[in-house]
C-alpha cells in the first residue's frame, strides 16, 4: 500500500514499527477530525507490520460509521506493536489482525534496509511459530538469514531455529544451535530457556556428552540482573540436577507452592524438564499443576506449538499415576496438534504415551500402528528416545500376551550399546519387564545384570518406583522366605500405590508365587487385588492373567501321582522336568540335577506342553503341581 505526500507520518510509523520489533513497547494513537486520513494510516501501519494488534478500532460517535470503526474479528495472533485509533475515551472494540504470511513479506519489502526487513521477517518467523505455522516460520527464518545473517536473526527471533529443530526431532543439530544462540540473546531468560531445551536435546538423542556440555554452560548464565528467574532457580537448578552425569549434584524432591506453581505456570515450556527423567529421580511432584497452568495459558494465547509439547508431557504423568482416560485425551490432542503445526518430535511423544496404553490394554494392533510411526520418524533422525520407547511398548505387548521370549528380545535391545533404540532413562524403566521375561524363558545371564542396575538406581535416587521396582525384582530371582520379605518389601514402599499399574503387576506376582507355595487363601487375596486393580484401569492382559490365577488357587490342574501317568497324563519323570521348569530352572540346570542331557530334558517339556493344554514354558508357572 502507497501513502502519497505523507512521508513524515510514515517514515514516523517505520521507526515506531523498528523499535516495536526490537522489543521496544510502543503505541500508536490516530486523533483527528473525521475524514482526515486516519483510517488510511492506520491500514498502512497493519500491512507494514502485520504483527500488530488492533486494541481500539471504534473511534468517536461521528466516526461509527466510517470503514476502520469496530471491524469484525478476524482471527488471532500474539504481537509486539499495538495500535489505537480514535480518541483514548472511546469504547474498546478489540479486534485482532489474521495472521497472513503475504503481508508479512510484504511488510518486508517495504522496509526501507535490508536490516529492518530482516528484523520484520525474524519477528514474523518467531508469530508464525507461536501460531502453529512452524514450516512457514522455518521459511522466514531463512528469508531473515539471506538478509541479515545468522547470528543476528537468531538474536531478533530469540533463538527460534533451534527450537525448530528440537521440535521437528532434529535433537543434535538443535543442540548446536541453541548452545551457540545462548550467547547472542538479549534477555538472560531466554539465554536459560535455550540452555535448558539444548540440555533435553542432548538427552533425547542418548548424547551424554552434549548434555554435560550444555548443562555446564546454562549452570553459567547468571541470572542476578532478572529477579523473576531467580525465584525460579532453586526448582530449576533441581531439575537440571537429573541431567547431571558426574554425580556431583543430587536432585531431591522439593514442594512446590502455589506461588511457584504459578510463576513456573507463567514460564515459558522450554523451562521444563522431560517428565521421564524427573520420574527416574521421584521429583515430579508439583510437575503436573505446573503443566495444567502452562496449558490453560497457552490456550487463551493460541500458542499451539507450545500447547503440543505442553499436553504430550501431561500424557506422560497421568498415565504414572494410573489416570487413563486422562492420559489418552492429552495425548490425542497433543498429537493432533503436533501433527497440524508439523512439529514431529512432539508427535512421536503423543505416539509413545499412546502405544504404552495398547500395550497395557492388549489391543497389539494399536501397538504395532503407534510404535512403527514413532520409528519411522526418529531412527533416521537419530531421536533415541522415542525410538526406545517403541522397543520398549512392543516387549511389554508381547511380556503381557504370554510371549516372553519375543519380549525379551526387544527389551534387551534398550541396553545394547549402538543399537538404534539404546537409552539409559529408557533401560531403566523397562527393567521390570526384562526382568519379568528373563525369567520366564530361564534366562539368568541377563536377570542378575538388570537387578543390579534397578537396585543401584533406587540407591542413587531414593525414588519410590525404583525402590519397589528393586525389591520386586529381588523377589523373582530370590527363593523361599527371602522372595516373600522381597515382595512384601515392595508393596510397603511407602507412595507405591500411586503408580497403581505396576503395584497391581507386584501384587499379581506376588500372589503367583504364594500359589505356587500352596499358600491358596494368602495367594487369593493377592491375586483379587490385583485383578480388581487391573480392571479398574483396563487392563484386559494382565487382569485375565490374575483371575486364570485366581481359579487355580481353588483345585489343583495336575496332581503328583508316582509311576504311572498322572490325572494330566504325565510321566513321573515328565512331572519332575515340569516342576522344576516351573521354578524357572534352565534346561542346563534340570539336566544337572536329573542326571539327564539339556535336549532329553527339551523333548519333556516338548511332551509336557500339549499334555497340559498349555503353549510355552512360561505357563507353567501357573500349573499347580502339588497335592491340595
Amino acid at each position: 500500500m502507497e501513502l502519497f505526500g505523507r512521508h513524515a507520518e510514515t517514515a514516523a510509523l517505520a521507526g515506531l514499527l523498528d523499535r516495536a520489533a526490537d522489543g521496544a513497547g510502543s503505541g500508536l494513537v490516530l486523533w483527528g477530525e473525521p475524514g482526515i486520513g486516519k483510517t488510511a494510516l492506520l491500514e498502512y501501519a497493519v500491512e507494514a507490520a502485520s504483527d500488530a494488534t488492533v486494541l481500539r478500532c471504534r473511534g468517536s460517535r461521528m466516526e461509527a460509521g466510517l470503514a476502520f470503526a469496530a471491524p469484525p474479528p478476524t482471527g488471532r495472533t500474539r504481537t509486539s506493536p499495538r495500535c489505537w485509533s480514535g480518541p483514548p475515551s472511546s469504547a474498546c472494540g478489540a479486534a485482532r489482525v489474521r495472521w497472513r504470511p503475504a503481508r508479512w513479506r510484504r511488510a518486508a519489502e517495504l522496509s526501507p534496509t535490508p536490516a529492518a526487513a530482516g528484523r520484520r521477517l525474524a519477528a514474523a518467523a518467531r508469530a508464525a511459530w507461536d501460531a502453529g505455522q512452524a514450516e512457514t516460520a522455518r521459511q522466514l527464518l531463512e528469508d531473515a538469514e539471506r538478509l541479515c545473517g545468522e547470528l543476528p536473526v537468531a538474536r531478533l527471533s530469540g533463538g527460534l531455529r533451534g527450537i525448530l529443530e528440537f521440535a521437528s526431532g532434529m535433537p543434535e543439530r538443535a543442540h548446536r544451535y541453541l548452545v551457540c544462540d545462548m550467547a547472542v540473546v538479549a534477555e538472560t531468560r531466554r539465554a536459560v530457556e535455550l540452555g535448558t531445551v539444548a540440555v533435553r536435546a542432548a538427552w533425547s538423542a542418548g548424547r551424554p556428552d552434549l548434555q554435560q556440555e550444555a548443562l555446564q554452560q546454562v549452570r553459567g548464565v547468571d541470572a542476578d540482573g532478572d529477579p523473576a528467574l531467580a525465584e525460579l532457580l532453586p526448582v530449576l537448578r533441581n531439575w537440571w540436577a537429573c541431567y547431571d552425569q558426574t554425580g556431583e549434584v543430587t536432585p531431591t524432591l522439593l514442594g512446590m507452592a502455589s506461588g511457584t506453581v504459578g510463576r513456573l505456570g507463567a514460564a515459558a515450556w522450554e523451562l521444563l524438564p522431560p517428565v521421564p527423567l524427573v520420574q527416574a529421580w521421584g521429583i515430579e511432584g508439583g510437575l503436573l499443576d505446573v503443566l495444567r497452568v502452562q496449558a490453560a495459558q497457552l490456550r487463551r494465547r493460541h500458542e499451539l506449538a507450545a500447547l503440543a509439547v505442553v499436553r504430550s508431557q501431561t500424557a506422560v504423568l497421568d498415565l504414572g499415576a494410573g489416570r487413563w482416560d486422562a492420559a489418552e485425551a492429552a495425548a490425542a490432542e497433543g498429537l493432533r496438534l503436533a501433527e497440524e503445526v508439523g512439529a514431529d518430535h512432539v508427535a512421536t511423544q503423543c505416539h509413545s504415551s499412546l502405544g504404552s496404553l495398547a500395550a497395557a490394554r492388549g489391543d497389539g494392533r494399536a501397538v504395532a500402528e503407534h510404535t512403527s510411526r514413532i520409528l519411522r520418524v526418529s531412527v533416521p533422525r537419530g531421536v533415541r528416545v522415542p525410538s526406545a520407547a517403541a522397543y520398549w511398548h512392543r516387549g511389554r505387548a508381547a511380556l503381557f500376551d504370554g510371549r516372553p521370549q519375543e519380549a525379551l528380545s526387544d527389551l534387551l535391545s534398550l541396553a545394547e550399546p549402538g543399537h538404534e533404540a539404546a537409552h539409559p532413562t529408557c533401560a531403566l524403566f523397562a527393567a521390570v519387564d526384562t526382568v519379568e521375561a528373563a525369567v520366564q524363558v530361564g534366562n539368568a545371564d541377563v536377570v542378575e545384570a538388570q537387578v543390579v542396575m534397578v537396585e543401584e538406581w533406587a540407591q542413587r535416587t531414593g525414588a519410590t518406583r525404583a525402590r519397589a521396582a528393586g525389591h520386586r525384582l529381588r523377589a523373582l530371582v530370590q527363593g523361599g522366605s527371602a522372595a516373600e520379605t522381597s515382595f512384601r518389601a515392595a508393596l510397603d514402599v511407602a507412595g507405591a500405590a500411586g503408580d497403581p499399574f505396576e503395584y497391581g503387576r507386584t501384587r499379581l506376582l506376588y500372589g503367583e508365587w504364594l500359589r505356587r507355595a500352596r499358600r491358596r487363601a494368602d495367594a487369593r487375596l493377592q491375586l483379587a487385588g490385583a485383578a480388581e486393580i487391573f480392571d479398574r484401569l483396563g487392563a484386559e492382559p494382565l487382569r485375565a492373567r490374575a483371575l486364570r490365577e485366581q481359579a487355580l488357587t481353588e483345585r489343583p490342574t495336575a496332581p503328583r501321582v508316582p509311576g504311572p501317568p498322572t490325572a494330566a497324563g504325565l510321566t513321573a519323570q515328565e512331572l519332575r522336568v515340569a516342576r522344576l521348569a516351573a521354578e524357572r530352572l534352565t534346561n542346563r540346570e534340570i539336566a544337572a540335577q536329573l542326571l539327564i542331557s539339556p535336549r532329553t530334558v527339551g523333548h519333556h517339556l516338548a511332551n509336557v506342553y500339549p499334555k497340559l493344554g498349555i503353549t510355552s514354558r512360561a505357563d507353567l508357572a501357573r500349573i499347580d503341581f502339588e497335592e491340595p
